[in-house]
């Protein structure tokens, strides 16, 4: 990943910036919201275990301690999925996102859940992702 971004530095235009945005690392939940309550049935799994996400900081760690960027700003935000059905939850992972899968226990939670006699339902997928803005300190232009 270091390598990328060594690549990307001298690729950018004067004045240009990288911008880098991933989840945070951490399994993000799913819950099932029946009316104005939210039921917490699981997390979504992958099968890296999350792994790519410490790297991928890692990595920005390295390229501003070899001068290649500064760090501007970082920040998160929660980037939130709604789905009607399990299904569909299912077909945007597949779509998605490759390496998650939901654990049956917690499909067979959100199935019972949502079988409830309340009419406004849905299913949340709450990713809190990471944004960060990186100026090159030195371009191979100057």
């Amino acid at each position: 990943m270091v390598h990328a971004l060594k690549q990307i530095h001298g690729l950018l235009a004067v004045g240009g910036c990288l911008i880098d945005m991933h989840p945070n690392g951490e399994p993000p939940p799913i819950t099932v919201r029946l009316g104005d309550e939210q039921h917490l049935v699981g997390w979504v799994r992958e099968e890296s275990d999350y792994d790519s996400y410490a790297l991928a900081d890692e990595a920005l760690e390295t390229a501003v301690s070899l001068d290649l960027y500064h760090q501007q700003v970082q920040e998160t935000f929660a980037f939130i999925t709604y789905c009607d059905t399990l299904p569909d939850l299912q077909q945007y992972l597949a779509a998605e996102w490759s390496d998650a899968h939901i654990e049956d226990l917690v499909a067979m939670q959100i199935e019972s859940l949502m079988h409830s006699p309340i009419p406004d339902q849905e299913i949340i997928l709450k990713e809190i992702v990471r944004i960060t803005h990186l100026k090159p300190l030195v371009t191979n232009r100057d």
